[in-house]
Order: C-alpha cells, then structure tokens, then sequence
C-alpha cells in the first residue's frame, strides 16, 4: 500500500471535495483523482462516492477514513518533530582535544557554541601523547600529527597547519652548531612522551622525482628528560635542559622576550597538522553544527598561528 495514497484520501476526505484539496494541496486535481482511483485499485473496493456538489466515503472508506486518520496525524507530528530537530540540533556532544591546545580559544568558542545551541549538552576532554586511545568514545576527535596517521577506519579531514621550529635557551645556542641535521645525535633534546625522532622537509632533485617537490627526512633524536606537556617542554627549554621542538605560536612570546633562541637547521621541521576525525560519514545534525561552527571560526586560531 502506498502511504502517499492513503495520506492523499485522508486530505480529500478533509477537504470534503476533489477540486478543494487538490487546491489546498497544490497538485492538478487530475492528478489526485489518479491517486485516489490506484487506491481503490488497490484494495477493490469503492471508497469514495463522487456527487456532483461534493463528496463523501462509502461504508468501507469511512471506515477506512477513520483507522488511517489517526495514523496520518501521528506520522506529520513526526515528521515536524524531526524537521524541528534538524534546524535546532539537540542532544549530547563528547569531544576530544589534544592536551594544551589553544585552550582558551576552544574554551571560548565551546561557550559561544552553547550559547547558541541551547539543546545541546557538551563534553569535552583532553588527551596527552601523540594519538589517543579511545576515539570512538567520542563525536569528533581533533589530533596534532606531524606525519601521517596511521590507516583507519575512521574519517579523516585536515583543518590547518601549525608551523614548528627548534628553541633553546640563549647560552645552549651557543654550544650548537647544525650543519648537517644528524648532527641532532649529538644534542640533548626534550622529547614527547613515546617520541624518537623528529621531521624535516627538504626540497627533492627534479631530476629523480619529478611529481614531488619535497620529501620528508626523519631524524633519530635522543633525550633524559620526556614530558607530555607542551608548556613544561617549553620550560625545560628555557632553563637550558636541551633543544625542544615547539609549534611557533607557543614559543613565540618567549622569542620575543629573550628566554628562547630558535634554532638554524639545514631543512625546516615539517609543520604539526591539525585533523579531526569521526567514525561515518554520515555525521548526526548535532555533530556537523559543532564542526561546521569549528571551521567557521577557526580564522581566530589562525590569527595567533
């Protein structure tokens, strides 16, 4: 049974003629006269007694009318309700951040996301290390990668880049001289939980490879002192435990205050990527607002970068 049908035979039924509700339903009243005739087809059985000055059910399509009124009522309610939900997204939303990542920006822009979206609950956490191990907890999972992730199942899309260098303190730029970049063995450096060696992008030979215009180089690095945290290595730097690879938005200040020196090499770090993922493509309203509302304004990261 088509529902199309059967929701047409309601309205005429409403209407209390053919010509009114095929006006108030804005189709050609002969188009609705088919309709209603597969209908009847359909069941083989009259349900409409068609008179000249109006129109009225026989036994069975009064009968009819009556089981399929209520029914049709339910499935607009339905579907107004889900046409509600899709313009004002609802529902509970679970994020998760990098740890020390433009913390206040992303704690401002969730205040103003709530203040917009007022049927949406919000969590958000952080993680430490390089990549989390729980991503499928949550809607959206934003990662720093400075190399590519590792094959998932998951969706993966680039938001922006981070520009990195390598600091120190003033007096450790002294003793340091980076001719070559495996000159980096001979260096203490202070390293990321799990982290061996850093990245660096040079631009390759024409000649040998045509299609590509750089390549990436891998540098083995070693270190005494690992911390996850961003701002400790930074600190750590500072007071000259070794070089530090940074995103230059974090060690700028410090730049310009004096505290750190960044250091020359002979190819530059490759820059940190930021990319978020989500397990379908088939993202839920609530969660395409939220990222949609990320990118939108995700020129305010960028005008610290």
């Amino acid at each position: 049974m088509k529902l199309d049908n059967l929701k047409l035979f309601v309205k005429t039924l409403q209407a209390g003629s053919v010509t009114q509700a095929a006006k108030e339903l804005g189709m050609p009243k002969s188009s609705l006269s088919r309709h209603l005739t597969e209908l009847e087809t359909e069941f083989n059985i009259r349900l409409l007694d068609r008179r000249p000055r109006n129109l009225a059910a026989t036994e069975a399509g009064q009968l009819l009318y009556n089981q399929a009124a209520p029914l049709m009522e339910g499935l607009e309610d339905v579907s107004d309700f889900m046409e509600g939900w899709r313009e004002n997204p609802r529902g509970s939303l679970k994020i998760l951040f990098p740890q020390e990542f433009f913390n206040q920006q992303v704690g401002q822009l969730a205040i103003e996301f709530m203040s917009r979206y007022k049927e949406i609950c919000l969590t958000i956490n952080h993680y430490s290390g390089e990549l989390p191990i729980n991503s499928r907890d949550y809607d959206l999972v934003f990662i720093l990668h400075d190399s590519p992730l590792p094959a998932s199942d998951m969706i993966i899309r680039e938001l922006m880049s981070l520009p990195q260098g390598i600091y120190c303190s003033p007096y450790c730029a002294t003793q340091i001289n980076l001719n070559e970049l495996n000159d980096l063995s001979q260096y203490e450096v202070i390293l990321e939980n799990n982290e061996n060696s850093w990245q660096f992008h040079k631009r390759s030979d024409q000649n040998k490879n045509p299609k590509n215009r750089t390549e990436t180089i891998s540098i083995p690095v070693k270190g005494r002192l690992n911390m996850n945290s961003a701002e400790m290595r930074l600190i750590g730097a500072i007071r000259g435990m070794g070089m530090v690879k940074l995103p230059q938005y974090i060690a700028d200040q410090q730049v310009r205050l004096g505290s750190l020196k960044q250091v020359n090499t002979p190819h530059p770090l490759e820059a940190q990527t930021v990319s978020v993922l989500y397990p379908t493509r088939m993202m839920p309203r609530k969660t395409k607002t939220f990222l949609d509302f990320i990118q939108d304004n995700i020129g305010r990261l960028h005008s610290i970068v």
